[in-house]
């Protein structure tokens, strides 16, 4: 929307915020798939231009009738009131308002009272009436030809094969649906309107959204450099380089499995969990738990994970298990015929048992069949551990899978119509290997196999200056101002309050693992629970202040911050000449900022989503918007970093040499692995020196990188109000870091807890919340763009209840509901094109851009993305009205932007697409050492 462009950044001061906060070194461009032009080619212009058609003849019959009415009202003013003739005046005058035609009874007897100019103006406005029924005639034949038409360029775009390629991986059964769709000659019943509907959602995700899919979206790397001249990233190429590999489900079930098989596991060795201690009767060990994902349907589905600390009965058995796998490493059958040698009234049969317990329990762990999420290929590496083995069905295992790797690896080089055969023989080879180990087929994953596309680093590089003179300022004052929003930072205060409420302020933890356990189980579960059900503003719009049992005066000043912020916002009008934007200046940071406490505690690196909406011809210029805020520190980044280096990238340098410029002195980065081996979210390359070995983990980087959880102790430094996580061996703190896809409130419970003491951020920046404006009418209500300097925070947007969503009437012909919808879209100042979602909460505004971490039990029908709306195609109205249909209390419109001719990236072939920026700020009070 060109209005974006039309105004200049507020005045806010550069260089004080700025100065805080520095752009990180690299970016993340995330371009969708299909060019933006393709949507225009789903619209259904002339039905469109024929309902404003019907505006025009509707205007002028309105506006005849109302000069018609204004006469019989003279008319009947003069009349004296026994006149026989007056009714019938009456009813012609309300047929005319009501735009009924008249009766020709109710004609005849009001004839004699008209003047001859009032009778003119009444054949006017017969007329104009037949006017309107002329055109509304047209309107079924009309949009008949015209919905064919952009059918038939509908079938075009579908069998493009890039989106084909996404569809496969979408739903086999869809893809296999598609080529009776994609027939003309076939009739398009109910099940091809189906087909339809969910293939154009995904063409027009495909080309206005970004959030990375297959081939729906690519991701390439950029640098911000002083020697740049470029504005933007000119990639030389938008063409798309794939990366497929096996979901690593298939493993992580397939291990369960074996190690559940007294055959099959007699050979593979196993060591004890990390951690595990024996303390007279009792020992005592971390026990995870993994649960296969609840739905099959859904397209990514994420097993659970859970961590408890678990105490087992010592004894003679379980003490010699111990003493014996910590001597050798072993496999299952030597472990068990040491230990049945270790007692005379033991057999190995009884000792197989008992080890098979312990298997299932967690205490004993299978190093081999650990995937490794570092690796580039982690089935490769799994498949060559089984087939070390001399189990003759571990071997045929080994091979099923090292077959459906050579096929994996042929992919991403078949064509697309070719992809579903290839797919087929993998499902058919997986599904072999289950049975191999005897498991159900139920088992196997419905999602094989995961795809990133990325593009070339060619012509990615830009220029740093011109970014931090006009969007550092913008951006760094939001930095300033995130921790009031932050979902996260509450977490980690309170943490810090149950430490000092445990230990003592300067006091010490020896046990982390007692520690982590006590902690969820005392108190982190049910403040988590608490605050998932928090409502930040009652129906009153007072602020809810959030639980604080440790009577933190740093939540205090969050909460104060937070309503600060709603305050301010409650005496803010648009200026004259832009009712649809609000301005946010420096009084507005410095309302919230003034809340906050001045120490760096509550600095962090944060990760930055925003599109560029840029005036055509001038891609330096514009405004960012802002689509959500995360943590820093590459998380975002690290996922796509095997793909990236594919074309010499240098991804994993890039992040690695930024986490070590971040780190503080005096201490290490160390990443987390995050306990989920069952999701491809997690799969990246090593960036951290070190790596924090949690129970259940097995690390493959050598020992001297390991630093195991119970070589932690916990210290509070009292002169600077933390926790310290403090490494015995190397004598430094060590700050734990995730970098997966994974919320860290989805985490298992000790990576939950570890991450409470560590960097990172959600923030949910949901500013109309408690302002208790605007009033709505009519059941929807608008909210006004609101832009801070050259950074739009918030996009206009409309909340509606289902209950006047104009749902198509039984009795209405497609043309009538047509003019329905566009009626209504016009009535309520509605752009022609935006977002729609529903509104799961069903209260406040929740973020515009769902792109972020996901949580165990996503999937894609739960986490719906953002529907784009185009109210001048019949097709997207339909599918707008299938969300309604499944929306059970309100929808949530946001405007489209960057429109669509505010979009700078173009392909080769000059399309224009649309691209979305991740940029990280970090605090420049770090990083600045080598």
């Amino acid at each position: 929307m060109t209005d974006l462009l039309d105004h200049p950044a507020g005045d806010l001061d550069a260089a004080a915020p700025a100065a805080r906060w520095r752009l990180g070194e690299g970016f993340l461009l995330r371009v969708a798939g299909q060019a933006a032009g393709v949507t225009a080619l789903l619209r259904t212009e002339n039905a469109v231009a024929w309902t404003r058609r019907v505006f025009e003849r509707e205007a002028a019959r309105d506006a005849a009738g109302a000069r018609l009415r204004e006469e019989f009202e003279k008319a009947l003013a003069e009349l004296d009131g026994a006149d026989p003739g007056r009714v019938a005046l009456v009813n012609l005058r309300r047929d005319v308002y009501n735009a009924r035609r008249p009766r020709p009874a109710t004609l005849a007897k009001a004839a004699p009272l008209l003047t001859p100019a009032r009778a003119a103006l009444l054949t006017e406005w017969t007329r104009a009436m037949a006017s309107v029924d002329e055109v509304m005639a047209e309107g079924m034949d009309v949009l008949g030809a015209d919905l064919a038409a952009a059918r038939a360029r509908a079938r075009e775009l579908l069998a493009d094969d890039a989106l084909r390629c996404a569809v496969l991986l979408q739903s086999e059964v869809l893809e296999r649906s598609m080529d009776r769709y994609l027939d003309p000659a076939r009739k398009l019943d109910k099940s091809g309107r189906q087909i339809e509907w969910t293939l154009l959602e995904l063409l027009y995700r495909a080309a206005l959204k970004t959030s990375p899919f297959s081939t729906l979206t690519s991701v390439g790397l950029g640098r911000f450099t002083s020697d740049a001249a470029r504005p933007v990233p000119e990639p030389v190429s938008l063409r798309q380089r794939s990366t497929v590999r096996l979901n690593v489900a298939v493993l992580a079930r397939l291990s369960a499995v074996i190690l559940a098989d007294p055959g099959l596991r007699s050979e593979i060795p196993v060591a004890l969990a990390p951690g595990a201690s024996t303390d007279g009767e009792i020992t005592r060990y971390v026990r995870r738990r993994t649960t296969a994902g609840a739905d099959p349907d859904a397209v990514v589905a994420l097993d659970g994970v859970h961590e408890d600390l678990f105490f087992l009965p010592s004894g003679p058995a379980l003490n010699d298990v111990v003493t014996i796998a910590r001597q050798d490493r072993l496999t299952l059958r030597e472990l068990s015929e040491r230990v049945a040698a270790a007692a005379d009234d033991r057999t190995v049969e009884t000792a197989d048992q008992l080890l098979g317990h312990l298997l299932r329990l967690g205490f004993l762990l299978a190093p081999d069949l650990q995937i490794d999420l570092r690796a580039h290929d982690p089935a490769a590496a799994f498949a060559e551990a089984l087939a070390a083995r001399s189990h003759p069905t571990l071997r045929q295992v080994a091979a099923a899978l090292a077959d459906a790797g050579e096929l994996i690896a042929r992919y991403a080089t078949t064509p697309a119509r070719e992809r579903a055969v290839l797919l087929a023989a993998i499902r058919r080879l997986v599904q072999d290997a289950f049975a191999l180990a005897g498991a159900p087929e139920r088992l196997v994953p419905r999602t094989l196999v995961y795809e990133d596309t990325t593009i070339t680093s060619d012509g990615m590089a830009t220029g740093r200056a011109a970014w931090e003179d006009r969007y550092l300022p913008s951006l760094a004052a939001l930095a300033d101002i995130l921790p009031a929003f932050d979902l996260s930072l509450p977490r980690r205060l309170t943490a810090l309050g149950f430490f000092r409420a445990r230990y003592g302020s300067g006091g010490r933890c020896e046990d982390v693992e007692r520690f982590c356990h006590e902690f969820q189980r005392d108190f982190f579960s049910p403040y988590g629970q608490r605050a998932m059900r928090r409502r930040a503003f009652d129906d009153g719009n007072n602020y809810v202040p959030q639980e604080n049992w440790f009577k933190l005066p740093e939540i205090a000043a969050l909460d104060r911050a937070r309503e600060a912020a709603s305050l301010h916002l409650r005496g803010l009008e648009p200026e004259a000449g832009t009712p649809e934007e609000i301005r946010l200046g420096p009084d507005f940071v410095d309302a919230v900022r003034a809340h906050l406490p001045a120490d760096r505690r509550f600095d962090q690196p944060w990760s930055m989503f925003v599109q560029l909406a840029s005036p055509a011809g001038r891609p330096g210029e514009g405004r960012l918007v802002l689509n959500q805020a995360y943590s820093g520190l590459t998380l975002m980044f690290s996922r796509f970093a095997h793909s990236l280096d594919l074309d010499g990238a240098g991804a994993r340098e890039l992040f690695a040499d930024t986490l070590r410029r971040y780190t503080p002195p005096g201490a290490v980065l160390a990443e987390l692995r995050g306990g989920y081996e069952t999701t491809n979210l997690n799969i990246h390359p090593a960036v951290t020196d070190y790596e924090i070995v949690c129970p259940g983990d097995v690390s493959t980087r050598p020992p001297d990188e390991r630093i195991p959880l119970d070589d932690i102790v916990m210290v509070h430094d009292e002169h600077a109000d933390r926790v310290r996580l403090v490494s015995r061996r190397l004598d430094r703190e060590v700050i734990p870091l995730y970098l997966g896809f994974l919320l860290p409130m989805a985490l298992p419970e000790v990576q939950q807890a570890l991450m409470c003491f560590a960097p990172g951020g959600m923030a949910q920046i949901d500013l109309w919340a408690g302002t208790g404006r605007p009033i709505p009418a009519e059941g929807i209500t608008m909210y006004p763009r609101l832009v801070l300097g050259n950074l739009v925070l918030q996009r206009r947007m409309w909340k509606l209840n289902t209950q006047v969503f104009p749902f198509k009437d039984p009795g209405h012909t497609d043309a009538e509901h047509l003019l329905r919808v566009r009626r209504w879209r016009r009535e309520h100042g509605l752009p022609d094109r935006v977002f729609a979602r529903v509104d799961a909460s069903g209260r406040g505004t929740a973020p515009d851009e769902d792109a972020g971490p996901a949580r165990p039990g996503d999937d894609r029908k739960a986490a719906r993305k953002p529907l784009p709306v185009d109210f001048d195609s019949w097709m997207s109205i339909q599918l707008l009205e299938q969300l309604a249909r499944g929306a059970s209390s309100r929808i949530v419109l946001t405007e489209c932007s960057p429109g669509l001719d505010e979009l700078w990236l173009r392909d080769e072939h000059g399309r224009a697409h649309v691209a979305e920026f991740l940029i990280e700020l970090y605090d420049t009070a770090r990083g600045q050492h080598g």
